[in-house]
């Protein structure tokens, strides 16, 4: 269906528009991003060895001694290749698809920055005793399982109106998943089968997309005995991101896409009843995955106010309702209820 035409009097709105502004210098120096990446791919380089030898491809052995000798057992970090490069790819590609329509509609923005996390920390001995990770000296343990707090763009100047606002927000989601589903069907193609059930440990929830794939690949298997290959985490990880970032609250993506279609006073109860529907949510298992009440929260404050865009009485029509409802289904498809529970 072909967008109206542009109705008088908004053609005379726009003539009155002030001019654009000239393009504001960089939040930080050069150099900052370039420095986030690199550590951003060691960290995630480190989270990949550490899969690969869950996965049985390299010796447990290997990684405590990559962590002592760094220099010398360099090449020890390309096993962790696949699963760097995947979920790099994915969440750049999420940013990218941001950072290249705000360029299409003239929009200032940034590249997009990629956050570095250690995928280990150290604790301390009592504590260490307590957490059940050693004995009475100082022992690793996991602090962040994917080495990234993930990527952000900042956009620098308004919006022209509601239709730009939703390209702008739908078009990150879009990109990551296009990315996601390709590196899910090789993950499911690589991965392979625990003879026995393993004990203990930790349960991720699996979202819609995941339980088909493990459908289509291993009909009638207990998922518990599925040995995901590393790039799965990646996907899996991809899928929460972009879950979260269709939340419909403050300025997330899904944020944007709710103003769009519906308007200030429409976002302002949604973004709040999504917040109290993450409360819920997080109280919904035990013990309570509170995970979901701080993002809620977070998401709340941080985009408590959403800006108008300067011409906001148009909402997008025609093919961008699909759009919108295909940034749904993505959504229901990517959610993930309880992400992380005890064994």
């Amino acid at each position: 269906m072909s967008e109206p035409p542009i109705p008088p009097f908004r053609r005379h709105w726009e003539s009155e528009l002030p001019a654009p502004r000239p393009p504001l210098p960089p939040p930080w120096p050069p150099w900052v991003p370039a420095v986030f990446l690199t550590l951003t791919v060691i960290t995630t380089l480190l989270c990949g060895v550490l899969y690969q030898a869950e996965f049985g491809t390299i010796q447990a052995d290997d990684f405590s001694a990559l962590l002592a000798s760094p220099w010398t057992r360099f090449s020890l970090l390309l096993y962790g290749l696949p699963f760097c490069v995947s979920v790099l790819g994915i969440l750049i590609a999420h940013e990218l698809g941001h950072y290249l329509t705000c360029r299409r509609y003239g929009i200032d923005s940034t590249l997009p920055y990629v956050l570095p996390a250690p995928p280990l920390i150290p604790i301390p001995p009592p504590l260490a005793v307590l957490l059940g990770a050693g004995g009475w000296h100082w022992a690793l343990t996991w602090f962040n399982p994917f080495g990234t707090f993930g990527a952000v763009i900042r956009i620098r100047a308004p919006f022209r109106d509601r239709r730009q606002l939703f390209d702008v927000g739908v078009a990150g989601p879009l990109a990551g998943f296009v990315l996601i589903l390709p590196i899910l069907v090789l993950a499911m193609s690589w991965s392979k089968q625990f003879d026995q059930l393993p004990e203990g440990g930790w349960l991720f929830g699996e979202p819609l997309l995941f339980q088909a794939a493990l459908w289509l690949f291993y009909p009638g298997t207990d998922p518990a005995r599925i040995m995901l290959h590393p790039i799965g985490w990646a996907a899996w990880f991809g899928m929460l991101a972009t879950s979260l970032n269709l939340m419909p609250i403050g300025q997330l993506d899904g944020g944007h896409i709710v103003y769009a279609l519906f308007g200030k006073r429409v976002h302002h109860w949604v973004s709040r009843l999504t917040f109290l529907g993450l409360v819920a949510l997080s109280f919904a298992s035990w013990p309570p995955f509170i995970g979901y009440t701080i993002f809620g929260l977070l998401g709340l404050l941080l985009g408590r106010r959403h800006p108008p865009t300067l011409y906001d009485r148009e909402a997008p029509r025609g093919a961008r309702i699909w759009i919108a409802l295909l940034a749904l289904l993505i959504l229901v498809l990517t959610f993930i209820p309880v992400p992380l529970r005890p064994a």
